[in-house]
């Protein structure tokens, strides 16, 4: 990961939650995050009160409260950021800079939820969350505990470190849980007024049925495009020539997409092609495209009926979010948090978006 990828991550929540690639597959509407031990998922709007008054010791790296993050302390948490989520530090100069003040933020607003935790009386049974690290390795890993175990050995990773990360992202559950308990719900009428107000917004996009062939170069893309613009069956052509293992035994079937569902430039030729129509060739990443579109689908003002529901849990969940802000806000500007100067983070008062896992 480069740094713009771990500036991404540290920014969402409370700045540094990865997926575990090895335990969560994209594409889950729940997603159990595993997080560096200190670095927590938050999710909030935040302003760290920075205070310089005080002398940090020589070798330290931050500190809040009475609770002192030395450089030694900090590296072997990186450390564990870089074995469990792959992030790779940068070795010089600015990035290296950034990286270091980013992960320091991070760390020192981990703690913060760490005490409101403890003085909330938020408490995670161990057994509750080995039950849960068990059905994340029962339900995610093919070889299932060997496979895990397999797994932490080659990152040297102890699996107790992975379980105090599983107690701190429940523990940072229960904590919005409570924080946010009496959020007012949105009335109906609030939704209709948000429709209305969004109306232009509420459109479901084009799409397209597509069929693709990738090959490797323009010319072998250009006799394609002319065989089957002569009449060859494309799905045949596909099945025979594309390098696309996952579409070629499917007639290069790529299924029902929006513009915003594909690379760039394909879209652009994608979209600009009429329906029985053949577009190419098109250079990606993957190699050289000649595409069919199918079937059309042209874009739909979507009814209040047609997005009441999902309208109404955006609203919610943004209020609740609010709510959560605002707390969590407060517990920051209260806290005495100090960097080294190294360490300071250039903006303490940017604010992260998501909110905790639930």
């Amino acid at each position: 990961m480069n740094l713009s990828g771990l500036r991404s991550v540290l920014g969402r929540g409370l700045t540094a939650v990865r997926r575990w690639p090895l335990l969560v597959p994209r594409g889950r509407a729940r997603v159990v995050s595993l997080a560096l031990s200190g670095v927590v998922l938050a999710g909030a709007t935040t302003h760290v009160a920075v205070t310089w008054v005080t002398a940090l010791p020589d070798n330290a790296v931050l500190r809040v409260g009475e609770t002192v993050i030395t450089e030694d302390q900090f590296q072997q948490r990186i450390g564990a950021l870089e074995a469990l989520y792959g992030v790779k530090v940068p070795q010089e100069g600015q990035q290296l800079e950034q990286f270091n003040r980013d992960a320091a933020k991070s760390i020192a607003v981990s703690l913060i939820l760490d005490q409101a935790a403890h003085e909330r009386g938020v408490v995670v049974a161990g057994k509750k969350a080995r039950d849960a690290l068990d059905k994340i390795i029962e339900e995610q890993l093919p070889g299932g505990r060997d496979d895990f175990v397999k797994f932490l050995s080659s990152q040297g990773v102890a699996e107790h470190d992975v379980l105090d990360e599983v107690k701190r992202q429940l523990a940072t559950s229960r904590l919005f849980e409570q924080v946010t308990a009496d959020v007012a719900q949105v009335t109906d009428k609030e939704v209709r007024q948000a429709y209305d107000e969004r109306k232009k917004e509420m459109v479901s996009p084009e799409k397209r049925h597509l069929r693709n062939i990738v090959v490797k170069s323009k010319s072998q893309a250009k006799r394609l495009l002319d065989q089957a613009k002569a009449g060859t069956d494309f799905a045949t052509l596909a099945k025979k020539r594309s390098l696309d293992q996952s579409t070629k035994n499917k007639g290069g079937d790529l299924g029902t997409l929006t513009a915003d569902q594909l690379d760039k430039q394909y879209a652009k030729a994608a979209f600009n092609a009429d329906k029985n129509s053949f577009f190419g060739p098109v250079k990606t990443q993957h190699g050289w495209n000649v595409g069919q579109v199918v079937a059309v689908t042209p874009a739909k003002q979507l009814s209040f009926d047609d997005v009441k529901k999902q309208l109404k849990a955006q609203l919610n969940q943004k209020r609740t979010l609010e709510t959560w802000r605002a707390w969590l806000g407060n517990q920051i500007t209260a806290a005495d948090v100090e960097y080294a100067d190294e360490y300071r983070p250039d903006n303490p008062d940017a604010p992260p978006t998501d909110t905790p896992p639930r």
